[in-house]
């Protein structure tokens, strides 16, 4: 046998094996039967979270100690708004304004579940009141839309969590093991005295949970490149949250006779360093979410992430054109403060920037610190972790288990026969703070979006279709019952 036929056989075999490797990816998934889903009047709802909206629970003037009776107005109005819910909960506020409620089940031997979210809201900058089509703390119902700060982060997810309990009770269920409702009111702010306190209190009480549900993942459609069909995306995991303070001192001095470079033209020189020397990218987790959604990929691409091991570069490549796939496969960073200088005419006498890291699963802070100082290579360049904004991943939860597949299992019988990925949360939820009580922590809000929706997520325009709204309640009532009543 020549060499060139050997070498053409050997090949085709690979070649062979590397199709083969592709047919084996889940091109389709099991249907669904349909499930009798509970009758919502839309209205109801929507008339709830427009009154939500409306109580200004600003989580910045809190922290600030401005105005604190929004917070103690959302608990009252909770209380009036749902009776029938708070006629079986058992209700404690933790740190003056966050709440834990409490549905006792009939089985004390089973672990209970728990329900994250959060009443607080991020501020509406002045400077864009007047590109809201609708008033952000009005709640206007208007075009088959709820409008106004919190209508998808996250007044929505608390307004179905109490519906779906409202309507459960109407219908006489008691769950078999307990459940708990947890409202934040510092989410927005790093959730340190609100959700660390009430699993602090949790611990204290000797309380391990089966499983945990916050926001996060949704039914999305143009997230992955290539991708266009809808899909259900489950958060499994979230990025370590991590700001660096960079700072330069500088020879104060009359701007006429400059040195060759100002405390200023160090820190930008820093910066531009970092931007053009980006973390690497690593396949980890992003594989899971890709083989969830393999039968909307295109073949190419299919066989591509079957093998992945020869074609690393090109799924690398693909994914780096969007930016929240690309944060998906490295450890990124913005540099989002930059100070220096007090007038035009004055050298400054230093300067100074802050830098925000997410990291991948795998990286560490002394990892991106080290890397950081060999790219600036810099002794002008003071780097330092900045405590105050840095706080640790919420560990990669398991798929593996009887929550996550009935929580998928939900999902499609909700919104239809869908692909339900694993997915690496970029940015943090409350969830973290369970970790010490709680090793299955999931992520997902139960509405459908489209990509230009989450530029609204604490930007303008932010709302919520009437119809989505329904889906909420409907899919949390299902989820309640199942999770209620399951021996896991």
């Amino acid at each position: 046998m020549s060499v060139v036929v050997l070498v053409t056989s050997i090949v085709v075999l690979l070649v062979l094996v590397m199709f083969l490797k592709s047919l084996r990816l889940k091109h389709s998934f099991e249907t669904v039967e349909p499930v009798e889903l509970i009758k919502v009047d839309k209205e109801i709802p929507a008339r709830h979270l427009s009154e939500a909206i409306r109580i200004k629970t600003i989580s910045q003037s809190l922290m600030e100690r401005e105005d604190y009776k929004p917070f103690l107005q959302f608990h009252n109005w909770l209380d009036k708004t749902y009776p029938k819910a708070h006629a079986v909960l058992q209700r404690k506020i933790i740190s003056e304004f966050s709440l834990l409620y409490l549905w006792q089940g009939l089985d004390t031997s089973l672990k209970p579940v728990l329900f994250s979210s959060h009443m607080d809201v991020v501020p509406v900058e002045r400077s864009t009141m007047d590109v809201w089509e609708a008033s952000p703390f009005k709640g206007e119902i208007k075009n088959g839309f709820v409008w106004g700060r919190g209508a998808l982060d996250m007044k929505h997810q608390v307004v179905a969590i109490f519906e779906s309990i409202e309507r459960l009770v109407e219908m006489s269920y008691q769950p078999k093991r307990s459940i708990y409702v947890t409202i934040g009111h510092d989410e927005e702010i790093s959730g340190k005295n609100g959700a660390r306190q009430i699993a602090a209190y949790l611990k204290r009480k000797g309380v391990q949970l089966a499983a945990l549900l916050d926001e996060g993942g949704m039914v999305s459609q143009g997230m992955i490149p290539y991708v266009d069909q809808k899909a259900a995306f489950i958060g499994i995991g979230e990025k370590e949250y991590l700001t660096l303070n960079l700072y330069a001192k500088g020879s104060p001095g009359h701007s006429s006779n400059p040195p060759r470079q100002t405390a200023i033209g160090v820190i930008a020189r820093a910066l531009a360093l970092l931007d053009d020397n980006r973390m690497p990218a690593r396949l980890n987790l992003i594989l899971q979410t890709l083989e969830g959604i393999a039968s909307l990929l295109p073949f190419q691409f299919q066989f591509a992430l079957a093998n992945s091991w020869i074609f690393k570069p090109v799924i690398i490549k693909l994914l780096e054109k969007q930016t929240q796939t690309n944060a998906l496969i490295r450890t990124t960073h913005a540099s989002t403060v930059i100070k220096g200088g007090i007038k035009d005419n004055v050298l400054p006498a230093e300067a100074s920037a802050k830098v925000n890291f997410r990291l991948l699963p795998g990286d560490t802070r002394e990892k991106v610190l080290k890397n950081v100082h060999n790219v600036i290579n810099d002794a002008r360049v003071k780097i330092t972790i900045d405590e105050a904004d840095a706080w640790g991943a919420c560990k990669v939860s398991t798929i593996q288990t009887p929550a996550y597949n009935t929580l998928e299992l939900i999902i499609r019988q909700v919104f239809g026969n869908i692909p339900v990925a694993p997915l690496l949360l970029i940015f943090a939820t409350d969830a973290r703070h369970y970790q010490e009580i709680c090793d299955h922590l999931y992520h997902f809000s139960p509405l459908r979006v489209a990509p230009e929706d989450m530029k609204r997520l604490h930007g303008v325009n932010e709302r919520i279709s009437v119809d989505e709204l329904v889906k909420m309640v409907q899919f949390f009532a299902r989820l309640l019952r199942v999770w209620g009543d399951a021996e896991f």
